[in-house]
């Protein structure tokens, strides 16, 4: 037997190798690098890697939200550019050994002749530089208009006009607090302070203590800018002051402190100082008289240096005797017994001022001459031929007596004299026996009245004559309870009493004096 021969297949043909993928073409470092400048991921979308284009620009959005809604902290503003460096080192990292070489096709006359289309790689190139330097350039416009706004603020600010300063603070956006978060913060500072001093501006007509304090808060505030804060705060001050019928030395002094205060640390503020203190002085010309008198009287023991406190004081001088005249006049109407202590302070103080002679009057017509005499020089002299024109001082007048014209004067400056008289009981007269209705009899014992007189010389306050007098006459016919007397005691036996006296003896008192 043979063997079989095997069998014959057909020889297989080989399976053909894969198709090579197209090389990818290179991605140019400068555009890959400019394009993650713009922090945007650009630089990853033209490397074709999307996942990480959208990680950079998540990243990105995360770091501009963050600078924006948390400013006062820096972290976020230096994370921002170290976030954009690392792009910015990543794509050089990833295109270092990149050789974006164009490839010409030696087959390509078109090619060879310099008639091709424009390299892809370079327009990639171009949009990656151009869109970093538009990212660059908004960036540095932004800083610059958010410095622009926060020095028109600050200009108008430390002019003390907030409302303007207001306005441009308003015009800050979220990007200028990611371009320039410091000048943000800065402006939010101001405006706070701004808003103090318009609340306080806004308060000074209805409640000027209430504007003071809450523009010595401005001045403590750190984004307060305006020096002539202290000036105004010490104006609301005085004009809360002068709103009290007994001003507060201590709020006078906290004032005039501020103002002395704002001279020394701004001297610039010198004209604003002087206004507010002419203002004041302008504004006590028109309160109470008891208050600008109590002013008078601070304004007076103080000693200051500095010309722009002294200075209009000193012009409004002769408005101070006024005020104490009216305070005087008022006080007394009002039954004050410190009328007529104002009145004496008036004719010492002022001796020769017009309206003395009103003081004099005070003082003549309070009953209180006799305790202390005071001298007016408008009065007439008591030398020389009487009469001599008198005023009866104390409780002893002389209306109803029957006294000559020319005995009398009803003002200081027709008074020569200013008479005082004092009634006690004197010598013993007379005992005397009366029946009383019952038919019971008793005795009546009679005492003079003595007179002590003294007169002074208006014009001097000097006592000039000083004598006593008794008179009296004892035992009148009855006794019906209609009888004037100083003194009276009774008992069940007996009675004793001074003397009753005629007009024509009180009178008579008198005349040594018209000699």
């Amino acid at each position: 037997m043979y063997p079989e021969p095997a069998p014959q297949f057909p020889p297989q043909s080989a399976a053909p190798p894969p198709r090579p993928a197209p090389p990818r073409r290179a991605t140019d470092p400068v555009a890959a690098v400019a394009g993650n400048a713009t922090m945007l991921g650009l630089g990853y979308m033209l490397m074709r890697r999307p996942v990480l284009a959208v990680l950079a620009l998540c990243g990105t959005g995360f770091l501009l939200w963050s600078a924006a809604v948390q400013t006062e902290n820096p972290l976020w503003r230096l994370l921002l550019p170290a976030w954009g460096l690392v792009m910015i080192l990543h794509a050089w990292w990833l295109t270092r050994r990149s050789r974006p070489d164009r490839l010409v096709d030696l087959t390509d006359s078109a090619a060879l002749l310099g008639s091709a289309k424009p390299d892809p790689g370079r327009r990639s190139k171009v949009f990656a530089v151009t869109a970093a330097a538009l990212v660059l350039l908004t960036a540095v416009w932004f800083r610059v208009d958010a410095w622009r706004i926060a020095d028109d603020a600050e200009t108008a600010h430390t002019a003390g006009d907030c409302e303007e300063a207001t306005a441009a603070l308003d015009r800050f956006d979220a990007v200028h607090r990611v371009a320039f978060g410091p000048a943000v913060l800065r402006g939010e500072e101001e405006r706070e302070a701004c808003a103090l001093l318009l609340a306080a501006l806004e308060s000074s007509r209805e409640a000027p203590t209430e504007a003071a304090a809450t523009m010595e808060t401005y001045l403590g505030h750190p984004g307060a800018l305006w020096d002539g804060a202290g000036p105004k705060r010490a104006q609301f001050m005085l004009e809360a002051a002068l709103l009290d019928s007994h001003p507060n030395p201590t709020v006078l002094e906290e004032a005039f402190a501020q103002l002395s205060t704002t001279l020394d640390e701004h001297p610039g503020q010198s004209a604003a100082v002087a206004s507010t203190v002419e203002g004041f002085m302008a504004g006590l010309a028109e309160a109470p008289p008891c208050t600008g008198h109590a002013v008078d009287d601070w304004l007076a023991a103080q000693s200051w240096e500095a010309e722009e406190l002294t200075a209009p004081v000193a012009a409004a001088v002769d408005q101070v005797p006024l005020r104490m005249l009216d305070c005087a006049k008022e006080t007394a109407e009002a039954g004050g017994g410190d009328g007529a202590v104002l009145f004496r302070e008036f004719l010492t103080a002022y001796p020769d001022h017009e309206r003395a002679g009103e003081a004099a009057d005070g003082v003549l017509a309070s009953g209180t001459y006799c305790a202390d005499p005071v001298a007016y020089r408008g009065a007439p002299d008591p030398g020389g031929t009487g009469p001599h024109p008198m005023q009866l001082a104390g409780s002893w007048g002389s209306e109803g007596r029957g006294f000559p014209d020319s005995w009398l004067a009803t003002t200081a400056a027709e008074t020569a004299l200013v008479v005082c008289a004092d009634a006690e009981a004197g010598e013993f007269q007379e005992a005397c026996r009366y029946r009383r209705p019952s038919g019971d009899t008793f005795y009546a014992y009679f005492f003079a009245h003595r007179f002590t007189i003294k007169a002074y010389a208006l014009q001097t306050g000097e006592l000039v004559e000083e004598y006593a007098r008794e008179i009296g006459d004892p035992c009148p016919d009855t006794l019906d309870g209609t009888y004037a007397t100083i003194f009276v005691q009774i008992s069940d036996t007996s009675l004793s009493m001074a003397s009753e006296y005629t007009d024509e003896d009180f009178r008579d008192m008198f005349a040594p004096l018209m000699d």
